[in-house]
């Protein structure tokens, strides 16, 4: 099956997912029914925008040659100082364990000491240790996003945020 039959597969099978949540709204009460059935309008909306663009802007002409970018000309971090390489057996080695201990890491974080703090903590240690960001711009970053996440939650929507933990010895 080519790529194009499969990219118009996926895009029925959604449109029949959508229908499918349009169906079962229709058992749901008035409140119930706000979310997902104006998502699934639009989604059908968007599906078929997406397959007619799909469909009529398809062009069998030549196919472009992919762009071959050499990652080792992009070696400088932001600050104009080198970045270390990195082999590709150090990544490996580290690949799906340090992706499951992060993981790990940011839960227990979350379960001990609340969302507001992980979030910082957890963004600053990682901007910080990958070199991403100098210590400051990394810490800055850290705030500015504990910060939206704070007012979008607890100012806008009101919601009361988990305090981990260590809030019932602290208080």
């Amino acid at each position: 099956m080519s790529r194009h039959a499969q990219e118009n597969l996926v895009s029925v099978l959604l449109i029949g997912l959508f229908a499918l949540v349009l169906y079962l709204c229709q058992d749901f009460g008035p409140r119930a029914r706000l979310i997902p059935l104006p998502l699934a309008i639009f989604g059908i909306f968007l599906v078929v925008l997406q397959l007619v663009q799909h469909n009529l802007g398809r062009d069998d002409g030549p196919q472009a040659e992919l762009i071959h970018v050499d990652a080792s000309a992009i070696t400088a971090s932001a600050e104009g100082q080198p970045r270390t390489e990195r082999t590709e057996e150090q990544l490996g080695r580290w690949g799906e364990a340090g992706a499951y201990l992060i993981v790990a890491l940011l839960v227990a974080m979350i379960f001990t000491a609340g969302i507001f703090p992980t979030v910082f903590i957890f963004t600053a240690g990682y901007l910080i240790l990958t070199r991403y960001c100098t210590p400051v711009r990394g810490l800055s970053y850290s705030a500015a996003l504990t910060l939206s996440v704070y007012l979008l939650f607890v100012v806008a929507l009101e919601m009361q945020p988990y305090h981990g933990l260590l809030a019932g010895w602290l208080s």
